[in-house]
């Protein structure tokens, strides 16, 4: 049994409490790796504020897809934009030759 000493003890307890139901309300609505962003966006909002904006976009990707699999995604697509680009426009041009000799 806990016997508070003080109500200043009682009242950060009782605001401790909120909090860790309304994380609990948001990990049932919201998923597991949402709620593992919002605690980490809220401690770099507290200790590296300059790290908030990339925590942001990465939630937003994480809210779009899903799930941390955007990341692979995306590196993926990196190498093959490129890969892409280069096969198209060797079809481009190839097309356009055979446009031309006829």
């Amino acid at each position: 049994m806990i016997i508070f000493v003080s109500i200043k003890k009682l009242v950060q307890t009782f605001w401790w409490l909120i909090a860790v139901i309304a994380f609990y309300v948001f990990y049932k609505t919201i998923g597991l790796s949402m709620a593992f962003l919002l605690v980490i966006g809220l401690l770099a909002l507290y200790f590296t504020p300059f790290l908030f904006l990339p925590i942001v976009l990465i939630a937003i990707g994480v809210h779009f897809t899903g799930d941390f699999s955007f990341i692979a995604d995306s590196l993926w697509g990196l190498i093959l934009v490129p890969i892409g680009a280069v096969i198209g426009d060797e079809i481009v041009t190839s097309f356009r030759r055979k446009l031309n000799k006829k």
